[in-house]
């Protein structure tokens, strides 16, 4: 702005036309939504590559709880079969008793994996697409 030569008081500007005002208005408006777009891809890209390193440690990690346990889960059966053949005294009694669970926990799994495999197949989705298709019809 101008000031007059005694005071500081801004000088009188000529009045701007409404469209020059709406104009550039318009510009900062989309100068201002190009730099919010620009942050938000930076920020996706940024939790997309923190996502993805979360992933392979997961992975890395999910390989060592799988030795871990299954660490665990043969020495918990030698330590049952163990104690079986000191109740019995019959080492196969031992062997056969721990396998036997072995045998019994998988197939309870396998149950339980069962309903697993049917939400896989989205059921609930499939239902709702099919009844939304016949009242369209």
């Amino acid at each position: 702005m101008q000031t007059t030569s005694g005071d500081e008081r801004p000088a009188e500007t000529p009045a701007a036309s409404p469209e020059g005002d709406l104009i550039e208005t318009l510009r900062v408006a989309a100068d201002q939504a190009l730099r919010v777009i620009g942050s938000a891809i930076t920020l996706l890209r940024a939790e997309l590559a923190l996502a993805r390193a979360s992933a392979l440690a997961l992975v890395w990690l999910s390989f060592a709880l799988v030795f871990l346990g299954v660490g665990a889960w043969l020495a918990t059966s030698a330590a049952i079969a163990a104690g079986v053949y000191q109740l019995t005294g019959n080492v196969f009694y031992g062997i056969g008793s721990v396998a036997l669970a072995n045998i019994v926990g998988a197939i309870l799994v396998m149950f339980a994996m069962r309903g697993c495999w049917r939400d896989l197949t989205l059921p609930r989705t499939r239902r709702a697409l099919h009844e939304l298709k016949e009242s369209v019809s």
